[in-house]
């Protein structure tokens, strides 16, 4: 009898992994009795981390629909592959490694979201199109790829606005542009630093869409840029499981501190259960995130939306087919009584148990009344991180739940992208509670930074 096993394609090859995600879906796999393989691309330089967890790893030539999909043919001869996945969540410079792992889900009848929802919610500007393709609440928007264009098309949707590369991640160039020489300074500064951004490889490669008008687009990576009109009002996130076709909205988070960079937005200070929205306008929020959900398509999945709630109601500003970053994983936990991970394998596997279980964690996160907050550190200053100072004093305060500090002895750009030098879930009183602890963290913690003026005498 074949073994049962899961395949992981695994395309972060950078020095400092950029998100942690194969290694907890294969904890669960493993706690649910299954081998766990990964896809890597022949030549990368970090292999280490590959082999720590995995039960075996394969090398493709390429990160083609062809190659993975000689690989998985030749895999289903040995193991019963019970499901395939990745970070669907970004694209990369090999291309959209989600879509083409949903193609061949659907190729050998395995359970994934479906291609063309990948596509459409990590392209930011086709999101935008297929919604309003449906009639849902959406903003002005256009897609740029060149001065002229940001010019013409930034006076038709008004400014204040906000303009980011269409793929990404890691809140990577992104700013708020009041008027015209603000938009052209970051148009500028965006093409001279986008290669030297660690998230780079998540602005995808050159990708031609197709509107649901029939229009054609072409996204260039380091080039492109996607304006959109400025959305005013309180900014939350809303963490979504999808079983098959039914949509479960689990919990809301509010963010209670946003600070913008020269070129990007932060997010330092969050809370769940939201303190800001009503019990009305949380249900305006989860009847929102179904309808968007609902018109890109998105299924099989675990979804982390964000949005903003305005006078007229909540307006997206991204969805993304993949779990929440931050802390969200412990939202689930302690909230919702769900392990994502293990979750998220129940939905591609499709266990029977998995509508049960997210009926009940609905119920569990809406009746909640103890609040959680998650509350991070940005470097205020460009240059080469060595550690942090007194990090012991939240790791001795009893209701910081988990924290987590940065890598030490690395490169940081703290003007164009985030870089969590701490992140901490902590369990709160409230919203001044949670603002006392972040005004704390900052007053008794302090990164070492040596700046690169610094390094270069």
């Amino acid at each position: 009898m074949k073994p049962n096993a899961i395949l992981f394609v695994d395309i972060d090859d950078a020095e400092i992994t950029r998100y942690t995600y194969r290694e907890p879906h294969f904890a669960a796999a493993k706690e649910m009795g299954l081998l766990c393989l990964t896809a890597a691309l022949q030549g990368r330089q970090y292999t280490e981390r590959l082999s720590a967890d995995s039960d075996k790893v394969f090398y493709v030539e390429s990160m083609t629909l062809d190659a993975l999909r000689d690989l998985v043919h030749d895999l289903l001869d040995t193991y019963n592959l019970r499901a395939i996945l990745c970070h669907a969540g970004h694209a990369s410079a090999s291309g959209q490694v989600g879509c083409i792992v949903a193609e061949i889900c659907q190729e050998i009848e395995l359970p994934h979201a479906s291609s063309s929802a990948i596509a459409t919610c990590n392209n930011k500007f086709l999101m935008r199109q297929t919604l309003q393709q449906h009639g849902v609440r959406s903003i002005r928007h256009a897609l740029c790829n060149n001065e002229e264009e940001l010019c013409s098309q930034a006076n038709l949707i008004g400014y204040p606005l906000i303009a980011k590369p269409p793929f990404g991640a890691g809140s990577v160039f992104i700013k708020r542009c009041n008027h015209w020489a603000e938009l052209l300074a970051h148009y500028q500064a965006f093409t001279a630093h986008y290669a030297h951004s660690n998230y780079t490889d998540f602005m995808g490669n050159q990708q031609e869409c197709v509107t649901p008008k029939g229009e054609k687009y072409v996204s260039v990576p380091g080039k492109s840029l996607l304006l959109e009109e400025y959305i005013d009002g309180i900014e939350g996130t809303i963490e979504c499981a999808i079983n098959q076709h039914t949509i479960y909205p689990v919990l809301i988070n509010e963010k209670l501190i946003l600070t913008e960079k020269s070129n990007t937005v932060l997010e330092n200070l969050l809370i769940t259960p939201p303190v800001s929205f009503s019990p009305s306008e949380q249900e305006q929020i989860k009847n929102y995130a179904i309808a968007c959900l609902n018109a890109v398509g998105l299924n099989n999945a675990i979804a982390h939306l964000e949005f903003r709630m305005t006078s007229e109601g909540p307006v997206i500003i991204e969805i993304n087919p993949r779990l929440g970053g931050l802390f969200v994983n412990s939202a689930f936990r302690d909230l919702a009584g769900l392990n994502p991970y293990q979750l998220y394998l129940s939905i591609l596997i499709q266990d029977q148990e998995v509508d049960f279980q997210l009926t009940q964690a609905c119920k569990q996160a809406e009746q909640a009344t103890q609040h959680y907050s998650m509350i991070v550190m940005y470097p205020d200053t460009n240059g080469h991180f060595k550690g942090i100072e007194n990090l012991n004093y939240l790791k001795n305060q009893p209701c910081i739940l988990e924290c987590v500090s940065y890598t030490n002895d690395c490169y940081i750009n703290a003007e164009i992208e985030e870089h969590y030098l701490i992140k901490c879930w902590a369990k709160v009183e409230g919203a001044s509670h949670a603002h006392t602890l972040h005004s704390n963290m900052l007053e008794n913690v302090k990164p070492i930074i040596i700046p690169e003026s610094d390094l270069i005498s």
